[in-house]
């Protein structure tokens, strides 16, 4: 099992930066590198089985919400088998208030299985998307 895990602290409570990123379907509102999604299917919201739908650099990506959490401000997510060459992707975003700033830890993270020879690619590919959209998130919170 391969895997990357990004995370930050944001100078705001988590309250308001999960007011942000709780809609599984507006990432490309927030991210700088992807596009706005549309809808794969009649779920809307946040519900679970709910497919948004990227369309960029000739590739469309399908990502499937698997569990939601309001509660521990998180979800998780994955996409079809040999996207991108990997094989039983989960990726989970999450908020944790860091209260004695007044501030929060937000973790992005992802487990897969991925052959060898493609190992080092699909990381370093995911692992740029999760950093690239948590600084974009610290840049716009910044007090």
């Amino acid at each position: 099992m391969a895997g990357t895990k990004v995370s930050t602290v944001v100078e705001a409570p988590a309250e308001r930066v999960w007011e942000l990123l709780r809609n599984f379907h507006d990432l490309g509102g927030w991210h700088p590198n992807l596009p706005a999604s549309r809808l794969g299917n009649e779920l809307t919201g946040n519900a679970i089985g709910a497919v948004r739908v990227f369309e960029f650099d000739g590739v469309v990506l399908h990502e499937t919400l698997l569990a939601y959490d309001e509660e521990t401000r998180s979800y998780t997510y994955g996409f079809p088998e040999g996207t991108f060459e990997l094989y039983d992707y989960r990726a989970t975003l999450r908020v944790t208030p860091v209260t004695a700033l007044d501030a929060s830890f937000v973790e992005w993270s992802a487990t897969y299985e991925v052959e060898s020879e493609h190992r080092k690619e699909s990381t370093d590919r995911v692992h740029g998307v999760f950093t690239a959209g948590l600084a974009a998130l610290r840049e716009r919170f910044a007090r």
